[in-house]
């Protein structure tokens, strides 16, 4: 790709009249040429408003972009009030590029999805296009998932189309761009290299800029194009705004019941001077956003909200809505990151100076999910605890369901199987008695799903082999029977584990088989390095060891790309006995003793205890019958204060193998 190159600094000083103009139209023309050679590019033009039409058409008219298809795609400050969502309108404006009728144009548009981003990308179009679906792990989706898949489908369809035609993509205000059509550009420019398709983005200096809309990637061809009567390229701030059409364009749009006036609401009351209005419609808007799952908006609306409320009265109502505020900003920022933290912890300090124990029990339900994400399982106990002990206060059967799910599946991983069996006991209970049926925050699986499945590791590692894989096969029927995809994923995960940790190495592949083709498919990523691991374990156990250590090295890799700490010791754990399988001994003992040291730093007793028990059968097939002895009871100590019956069985098995190999 050609390397970022400017206009304005191409030639110093203030360049003849329409001397500019002419080297952006060239500019363009070479990106063009260099597209219809396969070698695509994204060209960022900054421009006044008068200079951006007039670019837009003289390409429109240039003989250099006759042989692409022209599309163009106009961003606005706020949605169009009854129109079409962004991703639909995208959609809808591919129909052009394939010959034939509409129907058979959407059916060939899906298609190109389909071969260039897999079936369920397929999927995604022929929803945007008004067609039926009736893949079941398609129709099993959470939103977030959909909405990941419909960008990820329209880029593709594009992606092949372009390579009968070359596409020339003119993004108009550019600034303004929201929502989804963020991530879809962002697809586009980081795939348009090798591609028969040319991004042209127009950033226009407006009023009422603001912050946010579509950054180019930093490969992008810069052009500065200063206006045509005095060289500037300037902004218009919006200093002396008039509050009075603002004022009267609220009063009309109270009468609206298109629902993107909220948008518009939220955008025209601070315009306004009406702040009541302003953090009322920032707030729903933000509500809106988090709905259709674009969180980018969603986060800018928060923000806007807490704007508002600093020009509000401090009365206890607003610093409630300033506390709800923050916990909505705080589930717009992907976990484990920093800035969720902060603002989940900001909510929880105004809510106790508040002494609001409801919204203090919200943000330490958050902060207890955050941190177990981040991987410090001791802070997610201790914050899960403060939050249920709230919960019961306010007499919250749901939320006390909820954080009872969050504290067992942590106390799982820390390896206190009893306690987390006990507590998810106890979330069934509660959710049988309000036949509760919810799902958890994000592409997480059901309530009942989640406390069969971690209820079903639990029993198995405390030695209750028939009843664990009874709890399993009751949460993959659950997760069948509702069709959702993350859970059915989840239920076999665990229904997979329940038999490898009883020896049922047979048993345990056609259903780690299954998980692995549904986070695959979904693009479940939390799930895939373990489940790619089970399997590779599985396979090990019974007798593919070729098949199995290529699919462990590479969960082990994909743990460490996607950063998931949590599961690298497992994953390490069985890489260290497929490696014994394997006759490495010397692979092993590096792998369990990296596993343990990893399980130990993060408070995870229960793999600790597998990894030293997988380090003593390296030593011991080393002939380091002393090293190995002390291994194995370090694991055997851990397995009895845990109550972990197998661990103890194959501990004292080993035990006695290394006595009887030095005597």
């Amino acid at each position: 790709m050609a390397r970022p190159r400017s206009v304005a600094r191409d030639d110093a000083g203030a360049p003849p009249d329409g001397a500019a103009f002419r080297r952006a139209l060239a500019d363009v023309a070479d990106a063009l040429r260099r597209t219809e050679e396969g070698i695509g590019s994204v060209l960022a033009v900054t421009a006044t408003e008068g200079e951006a039409g007039r670019l837009v058409t003289a390409l429109a008219d240039s003989p250099f972009a006759a042989g692409f298809s022209v599309l163009r795609w106009p961003q606005s400050l706020l949605p169009p009030l009854g129109g079409p969502t962004d991703l639909d309108a995208v959609a809808i404006g591919l129909l052009p590029l394939v010959d034939g009728p509409p129907d058979k144009a959407c059916r060939d548009i899906a298609l190109a999805a389909e071969r260039g981003g897999g079936d369920l990308a397929g999927e995604a179009v022929r929803g945007l296009l008004g067609l039926p679906s009736h893949d079941p792990l398609w129709l099993g989706l959470d939103g977030a998932q959909r909405a990941a898949f419909q960008v990820e489908g329209l880029a593709a369809a594009l992606l092949d189309l372009c390579y009968e035609r070359p596409i020339l993509i003119v993004v108009e205000n550019a600034q303004w761009a929201r929502g989804l059509t963020v991530p879809l550009l962002d697809a586009l420019g980081n795939a348009v290299e090798d591609a028969r398709l040319c991004l042209l983005a127009i950033h226009v200096s407006a009023p009422r800029d603001r912050s946010g809309g579509w950054a180019p990637p930093a490969t992008a061809r810069r052009i500065v194009l200063p206006d045509a009567k005095d060289g500037r390229a300037g902004t218009v701030g919006i200093d002396g705004d008039d509050p009075v059409p603002h004022a009267a364009l609220l009063e009309a749009l109270r009468h609206d019941r298109r629902p993107e006036r909220i948008e518009w609401l939220a955008h025209h009351a601070p315009l306004a001077g009406n702040w009541s209005l302003a953090c009322a419609c920032a707030r729903l808007a933000g509500r809106r956003a988090e709905a259709d799952c674009r969180p980018a908006d969603a986060a800018r609306h928060c923000m806007d909200a807490l704007a508002a409320l600093d020009r509000l009265p401090e009365t206890r109502r607003n610093a409630q809505r300033r506390i709800d505020a923050w916990i909505a900003l705080a589930r717009t920022r992907p976990p484990p990151g920093d800035d969720a933290v902060k603002a989940a912890e900001t909510a929880l300090a105004l809510a106790e100076t508040l002494g609001d124990r409801a919204r203090a029990a919200r943000a330490l339900s958050l902060l207890a999910a955050l941190r177990w994400a981040g991987g410090d399982l001791l802070a997610a106990r201790r914050t899960g605890l403060r939050a249920l002990h709230l919960w019961r206060d306010t007499r919250s059967p749901g939320q006390q369901v909820q954080t009872l799910i969050k504290l067992g599946r942590g106390l799982t991983e820390e390896g206190r199987f009893r306690q987390a069996d006990t507590i998810l006991r106890a979330a069934a209970t509660l959710a049988a008695r309000g036949a509760l049926t919810c799902r958890l925050h994000g592409p997480t699986a059901l309530a009942s799903v989640c406390i069969a499945a971690h209820r079903a590791r639990c029993r198995a590692e405390l030695g209750d082999a028939e009843e664990a894989l009874r709890l399993a096969r009751t949460a993959l029927a659950l997760a069948e029977d509702d069709g959702h995809a993350a859970s059915r994923a989840l239920a076999c995960l665990h229904l997979g584990w329940a038999a490898l940790t009883g020896q049922r190495y047979t048993l345990a592949v056609e259903p780690l088989k299954r998980a692995v083709a549904i986070t695959e498919t979904i693009r479940l990523h939390a799930c895939q390095p373990l489940v790619l691991g089970a399997l590779g374990y599985a396979l090990a156990r019974t007798g593919a060891l070729s098949d199995g250590a290529s699919l462990l090295l590479g969960s082990r890799e994909h743990a460490r790309m996607l950063g998931i700490r949590r599961h690298e010791p497992q994953i390490l754990i069985w890489i260290a006995e497929a490696a014994l399988l394997s006759g490495q001994p010397e692979d092993a003992v590096r792998n369990a003793r990296d596993a343990a040291e990893k399980a130990a730093n993060a408070g995870q007793s229960g793999d600790e205890a597998w990894a030293r028990l997988a380090l003593a059968r390296g030593l011991a097939a080393q002939g380091r019958a002393t090293a190995a002895r002390q291994s194995v009871e370090a694991a055997a100590r851990i397995a009895a204060k845990r109550s972990m019956a197998p661990l103890l069985t194959q501990c004292a098995d080993l035990h006695a193998l290394v006595r009887a190999t030095r005597s």
